[in-house]
């Protein structure tokens, strides 16, 4: 039986009442959620406020599995559609625990936090950022090396999606094609 895709969602959170998450970026999130679960995907997030929060609401409302990477130490902080929370009391360096256990990332809207995500997600994650939700998300074409690079060599590709059913299985494609290159490479040193 295959495992499960882990599919991380990074996003603006609500931490800020004045700087609220855009509702057009929450309505996204919710819908990403919905359609992961129904994928049969594990919806990872940071557990918090905002699109992680929508995200994991989604996900429950499509009948999936919702895991939280928490910042500080209580799980108690775990919005409650979370159902393993993982706290790391890492703070933001919880960020890199929560793209590298992705099979792909999506963003929606974003804040530096987001921001921070995203460049460690590029290193190694494929990474499709919703736009039309706000914040980074609608500014990262312009400011990456030819719309889709993040270091001048181009060692990896932004993807863009401007609907949540296009990020979804965009995300999903593209975890299912790294997974099955990383299984090839693995037979080779057995």
């Amino acid at each position: 039986m295959p495992r499960s895709l882990l599919i991380t969602v990074i996003g603006k959170s609500a931490r800020d009442a004045s700087d609220p998450v855009p509702p057009e970026a929450l309505t996204a999130a919710e819908e990403v959620g919905r359609l992961l679960a129904e994928a049969g995907a594990v919806v990872v997030s940071g557990g918090l406020s905002g699109v992680m929060e929508a995200v994991s609401r989604g996900a429950k409302r499509g009948g999936g599995l919702t895991i939280g990477i928490l910042p500080g130490f209580d799980k108690r902080e775990a919005n409650q559609f979370v159902d393993i929370a993982f706290t790391t009391g890492m703070g933001y360096m919880r960020n890199t625990l929560n793209v590298r256990v992705a099979d792909a990332v999506i963003m929606i809207s974003g804040g530096i936090g987001t921001l921070n995500e995203l460049t460690v997600a590029y290193e190694d994650k494929p990474t499709v950022i919703l736009e039309g939700t706000g914040g980074w998300a609608d500014r990262m074409r312009e400011v990456a090396y030819r719309g889709v690079h993040l270091d001048e060599a181009g060692r990896n590709v932004l993807r863009y999606a401007s609907t949540p059913k296009e990020a979804v299985d965009l995300a999903l494609e593209l975890a299912r094609t790294d997974e099955r290159s990383r299984r090839a490479g693995d037979a080779e040193f057995r």
